[in-house]
């Protein structure tokens, strides 16, 4: 009986933890890994494995299950996509399985925790999506990554579910949860070293088109015409105009085509930044164009942080070589380029879509000079589905994290801004096509977590697990939770 509990209790976490990323609910976060790391408490090294592997399928099946949205361009190959992205993710959460039911110990569960949460963000293969900081948005802790990073607070929710899951057993460990919240709330008190620098008026263009549309080449014409309507509806003054990513393809390129932003930027005397397609040197790029007052273009970023299996394929020789080639190239044949570096466009911090899921591109441009993030995005691939939440979510992390408002504009949604302590400055709602203005607040200066990085948090979180692993592992017996109550 114990053991279905146990399981019951793994599969309950996933759930608990797959509603807290739905907007409103993200206060769920903080008691979702408690029956996890309960099931986990003594469960030993296989059985942990199998409780690690049943949370993470389940969560990650319901994380990912946006994907299906995809279903109209790829068809049956959306199960596949769905299935071994939910399998790649699970195998961290397993570890966590391993490690948590061999050493039963709270200061493992927190370590581990923020930790695994890191590492499945790291390498070609990573992501963010599904990891705790992303249900902060709105919460009182969110200004405490200006210090510490997304990771502190993985690490002060786990730690407070590991001491509530281990109070079952041993309530001197009870008292020992508060220091969760209390330490991220005197964190987020934490100046962030930022000063005012005045405000920047930028005007945000959501075309609202969608997925099906942008990929049919006979309807070019008609999305023109959309943006050139909505670029004539623009009345000054404004200092920015922004627009999505892959707007209209080959701007650098079609002068009919970027005449309507061109002639926008300068009747509204407003820098322009746009998405398109740039083929250079026999190479395509993900880029993104800045045009000035004058109707000139004077810089472009293109996207470092390519999306795996969307934008490139990684080792395409070796699956081709096993004879998967042909499963994949009609899907995907041929890869795009990725940016050489990631820079600033003068005081504009650019992260394309994907990339503003990762703390550490924006870090980098607040490092080079960034004064503003932008987050130009085609997010209609995901249709009406909760992920388009989880990513604008994000963006309050990035800019809390960088001191630094961000802006997201997007194809159908959802666009909008947050301000440098990650607070709200509102937004146009998903799949509508218009416009709107947000005033947003220019910070100088570098927050501890832009001068420092993840380093100080990681190191704390294995600090942890090393302690928690030299304790004395728990006797397993008849007692209650299937070991001998101490």
């Amino acid at each position: 009986m114990i053991w279905r509990r146990r399981w019951l209790g793994a599969l309950g976490a996933a759930l608990l933890l797959w509603a807290a990323f739905f907007p409103g609910l993200g206060a769920l976060a903080w008691i979702s890994l408690i029956p996890l790391f309960w099931a986990l408490d003594g469960a030993g090294l296989r059985r942990g494995v199998g409780l690690g592997a049943l949370f993470g399928v389940a969560f990650f099946l319901g994380e990912f299950s946006s994907l299906f949205s995809l279903w109209p361009f790829v068809g049956p190959m959306t199960v596949l996509i769905w299935v071994a992205l939910s399998l790649y993710g699970a195998l961290f959460l397993t570890l966590v399985g391993a490690a948590g039911g061999t050493w039963g110990n709270p200061l493992l569960w927190a370590g581990g925790w923020a930790l695994i949460e890191a590492a499945r963000g790291a390498g070609p293969l990573g992501f963010t999506f599904g990891s705790v900081p992303g249900t902060m948005v709105g919460s009182p802790f969110l200004p405490a990554v200006a210090l510490g990073g997304p990771w502190l607070l993985s690490l002060g929710v786990a730690w407070t579910a590991g001491c509530l899951a281990r109070g079952v057993r041993e309530r001197r460990w009870l008292p020992w949860a508060a220091a969760g919240p209390l330490v991220l709330c005197a964190c987020a008190l934490v100046p962030t070293g930022t000063g005012e620098e005045g405000t920047v008026t930028a005007v945000l263009v959501q075309p609202n088109i969608a997925k099906a549309e942008q990929l049919d080449a006979r309807r070019l014409p008609e999305r023109a015409e959309t943006y050139r309507g909505l670029l004539e509806g623009i009345a000054p003054p404004a200092d920015l105009i922004l627009l999505p990513e892959n707007a209209l393809p080959w701007l650098r390129d079609e002068p009919e085509h970027l005449r309507p932003f061109a002639e926008a930027a300068r009747r509204v005397g407003a820098t322009l930044v746009v998405g398109t397609a740039d083929f250079q040197e026999g190479r395509i790029y993900n880029a993104i164009l800045v045009v000035s007052s004058r109707g000139e273009i004077v810089g472009t970023y293109a996207k470092t942080r390519l999306v795996p299996f969307g934008e490139y394929v990684p080792w395409r020789n070796f699956w081709t070589g096993i004879g998967l080639g042909r499963l994949i190239d009609p899907f995907l044949p041929f890869d795009q380029t990725p940016g050489e570096e990631v820079r600033p466009v003068e005081a504009l911090g650019i992260m394309v879509c994907f990339e503003s899921t990762f703390p550490r591109i924006s870090r980098e441009l607040v490092r080079r000079g960034a004064e503003v993030l932008l987050v130009p995005t085609n997010d209609a691939w995901f249709g009406q589905t909760r992920i388009l939440w989880e990513h604008y979510a994000l963006g309050s992390l990035r800019a809390a994290e960088a001191g630094r408002a961000l802006v997201q504009i997007a194809q159908t949604g959802i666009s909008g801004g947050w301000g440098p302590r990650g607070e709200d400055l509102g937004r146009l709602p998903a799949w509508t096509k218009g416009s709107m203005t947000l005033a947003l607040p220019l910070r100088s200066g570098s927050t501890p977590y832009v001068r420092i990085g993840d380093g100080p948090v990681l190191g704390l979180a294995a600090a942890l697990v090393l302690l928690g692993a030299r304790t004395k592992r728990p006797r397993r017996g008849r007692g209650r939770g299937g070991r001998v109550p101490g």
